[in-house]
């Protein structure tokens, strides 16, 4: 149950300033977890953090603790996409928070725009690819049916439903609970396709420590690269001050660069892409909610 810690009603934060700062790194481009860093300092809140609609930690602190105040956040079609949890605040700055979680709502819209993408992204790739086969063993059938070779109709059946099964491996989400395990299965999977391994190297520590949506990113980002037509993929890893630095050599380069570009700075890291190499930075796990 939502409640706020028993303090004086009355607060010294300046609503103004800190809602101004707060929409201000959002809109420059700011990742939300610095945007939260702002919001905390500004209110002199305990703890604070954005969870998404099931429960996973999206930005700020991994434990709150005492009394919390949870507001709902937004996105820009109506549907509540996350939760604002705080913790440690004066009950003055509820409604500061209150259109904290409104304006989250709008940086979240952001979120919404690429999921758009990525839809039309899996739509092109799946009628380019498992669609076509099945078209091929639709043909292949109807040829059986007017006395041809019932072999190659089977065969033609077989081949568009193992491309189905790969292309459902590809879509389940991996990388939340661990990007060096994750890595290793797609590894294999491609292996199993008949492709190269994906060689992996670098500081495998740090990056089997790497979890939730900065993870995924990284695989999503790896795996985009690991097509069947591209040269064979190694992904270098090393940690540079408080940023950990993902590069991923041979591959097909993204389609779209801006688009994770964008996916990148909402984490708080960036991305660049030339035709020989794309590197992804990101905040280290253990500096990410600090």
């Amino acid at each position: 149950m939502s409640a706020v810690a028993e303090q004086d009603v009355s607060t010294s934060v300046d609503p103004v300033l800190a809602l101004g700062e707060f929409a201000a790194l959002l809109a420059d481009g700011s990742a939300v977890p610095e945007a939260l860093a702002s919001l905390k300092a500004r209110t002199g809140a305990a703890g604070i953090a954005l969870r998404d609609g099931s429960g996973a930690l999206l930005a700020g602190d991994a434990a709150l603790s005492g009394p919390l105040v949870e507001l709902p956040v937004h996105g820009r079609s109506g549907a509540r996409v996350g939760t604002l949890l705080v913790s440690g605040s004066h009950a003055g700055d509820l409604p500061t928070l209150r259109t904290a979680s409104a304006v989250l709502g709008l940086a979240v819209a952001v979120e919404e725009d690429l999921l758009e993408e990525e839809q039309d992204a899996i739509a092109d790739a799946l009628h380019d690819g498992p669609v076509q086969s099945l078209v091929v063993a639709r043909y292949a059938s109807d040829a059986a049916v007017r006395g041809g070779d019932a072999a190659l109709a089977r065969d033609a059946v077989q081949t568009a439903l193992v491309e189905v099964r790969r292309f459902l491996w590809q879509l389940r989400p991996r990388g939340a609970a661990g990007l060096v395990e994750a890595l290793d299965q797609l590894s294999s999977h491609q292996v199993e396709a008949g492709r190269p391994p994906i060689g992996l190297l670098g500081d495998v520590d740090v990056a089997a420590s790497l979890r939730g949506a900065a993870a995924v990113l990284a695989y999503r980002l790896v795996q985009a690269m690991a097509r069947a037509d591209g040269p064979a993929v190694r992904v270098a890893l090393r940690c540079d001050g408080t940023r950990l630095v993902v590069d991923v050599d041979g591959g097909t380069p993204p389609d779209d660069v801006d688009r994770w570009q964008r996916r990148a700075r909402t984490l708080g890291g960036d991305l660049t892409s030339s035709s020989s190499r794309t590197r992804l930075v990101l905040p280290q796990p253990e500096t990410r909610h600090s």
